[in-house]
């Protein structure tokens, strides 16, 4: 090593020097040292939870333990188990706060306290907290989980089997006319009572056929939830970038939605080809771009609510499998909002709906089912950060590289269907969690404000000894 020369200075200190000065002297050349990547098992660890509540949410009602007056469903057991941990991470100040999460919050605290307003505290309060949990829990888990593309796409891969799986014994389900899912999980854990029936909303029980098959509900409460779970799956995979088995078992999963025989599962799959195809066209033509298509979509709409007979909903119903069901929605939403509007604030509870004598008390929609239980506030708030959200998750896959770019419009386009679908659609028992779930995802990997800038730090000048001192 060659000597230092006597009275002078080295024109370069040590690397190791540098680093330490950028990282302890305010205004230092060098950014904090990044985390190190999470690898292998420490990965998929870190995904467990929500792995878990997956899992949860693909099993069967009937697996459930009663405690204390309440029902554990197996997705309740999943963010039950967790919760001390999520809690724990939020007190600690390691869960990344954003204002959607007060959303989120402020809709879950309100279905507590409207159904304890309507119900009284006895009754209103245990169920009131249990659904407003239901909410809460699983998305919170799911915020703190999901913090990279990457850890969504494991999610996907643990999934992946699990899925098909399903999807599989949907098919047998749906050709043998056998509820082979539930019916074994009945067998092992007991029928589900009338109470228990009441709390996850049942109303599948009876054989329901379409073009001579049965329509398959494989795990899932109703065929229409379980269409829309495996409709929302699609866009996850084919946007995800994954290679190999994963990627083609879980579009192959894709298959349980069309064995539900659901129109919102074939909706929800046009929407898929329709988008998927939008953002085919925006890849190849520079002129072409969402908020184009966007616009586009809205003077469509416009033209054909004014220049169509009954309106743009009676066009859209024409399209159904099933037109009579559309007109009934559209019942369901005349009648339910008119109970909204008696009971805006806190809405009626557990009240049958108000609607014609021969209709029955199921509301196909979970924005107009959450204002006629819980009032308006609750509904809004949910609805308005699912909307934010899938703003934010646009605004950050115009900023990410192409994989997280691409996993980022997935799980934009899954909540857009799950919010225009539920429009026609009430979320409950297992769907409600996965789609609390998907919105927490959307919230964490999404970005609804800019970076905010750094100014570049000043360099040190010099400073000139006074005249005459030397």
């Amino acid at each position: 090593m060659p000597k230092q020369m006597p009275g002078r200075q080295t024109l370069a200190p040590p690397l190791e020097t540098i680093r330490r000065t950028a990282l302890t002297v305010p205004g230092g050349l060098a950014p904090a040292a990044a985390p190190r990547p999470q690898r292998g098992r420490e990965a998929f660890l870190r995904i467990a939870p929500v792995a878990v509540l997956a899992i949860g949410v693909m099993l069967p009602v009937e697996v459930r333990l009663n405690l204390a007056g309440q029902t554990m469903y197996a997705y309740r057991i999943a963010w039950l188990a967790f919760a001390p941990w999520i809690i724990f991470k939020m007190l600690s100040g390691k869960f990344a706060y954003r204002f959607i999460d007060a959303l989120v919050a402020l809709s879950a605290a309100w279905m507590a306290l409207a159904f304890t307003v309507v119900e009284g505290v006895g009754k209103g309060l245990p169920s009131g907290t249990a659904i407003a949990l239901d909410v809460l829990m699983p998305y919170l888990i799911t915020r703190h989980c999901i913090a990279s593309t990457n850890d969504l796409r494991r999610l996907l891969v643990l999934m992946a089997p699990i899925a098909l799986a399903i999807g599989g014994m949907m098919i047998l389900e749906s050709v043998l006319h056998t509820r082979f899912i539930r019916d074994g999980a009945q067998a092992i854990f007991g029928a589900l009572s009338t109470r228990e029936l009441g709390d996850v909303d049942f109303r599948g029980g009876q054989i329901d056929t379409r073009f001579g098959l049965m329509r398959a509900m494989g795990p899932f409460s109703h065929p229409i939830l379980a269409g829309l779970f495996f409709a929302g799956l699609m866009p996850l995979y084919w946007f995800s970038k994954l290679r190999g088995w994963p990627y083609l078992v879980g579009l192959a999963s894709g298959i349980g939605a069309v064995f539900s025989l659901s129109s919102a599962a074939f909706a929800g799959l046009g929407m898929f080809v329709i988008l998927a195809f939008v953002d085919r066209l925006r890849k190849l033509f520079t002129f072409f771009s969402w908020p184009t298509f966007l616009i586009l979509m809205a003077g469509l709409g416009v033209l054909l609510q004014v220049a169509s007979q009954n309106g743009l909903i009676s066009v859209l119903i024409r399209f159904t499998m099933n037109p009579a069901t559309g007109y009934y929605r559209l019942l369901i939403w005349e009648y339910g909002s008119k109970m909204v509007e008696r009971r805006p604030l806190f809405g009626s509870g557990y009240a049958p709906f108000q609607g014609l004598f021969w209709m029955g008390d199921s509301v196909d929609t979970i924005w107009l089912q959450i204002a006629i239980r819980s009032g308006l506030p609750a509904a809004v708030a949910l609805g308005l950060a699912v909307l934010v959200a899938i703003v934010g998750l646009g605004i950050a896959a115009s900023r990410s590289q192409e994989n997280d770019q691409s996993t980022r419009i997935g799980l934009a386009i899954t909540l857009a269907m799950f919010f225009a679908l539920g429009f026609t659609v009430s979320f409950f028992g297992g769907m409600l969690i996965w789609f609390v779930m998907m919105l927490g995802a959307g919230v964490s990997l999404g970005q609804f404000f800019p970076p905010a800038r750094r100014m570049a730090p000043r360099r040190p000048v010099a400073r000139l000894a006074p005249m005459g001192r030397q």
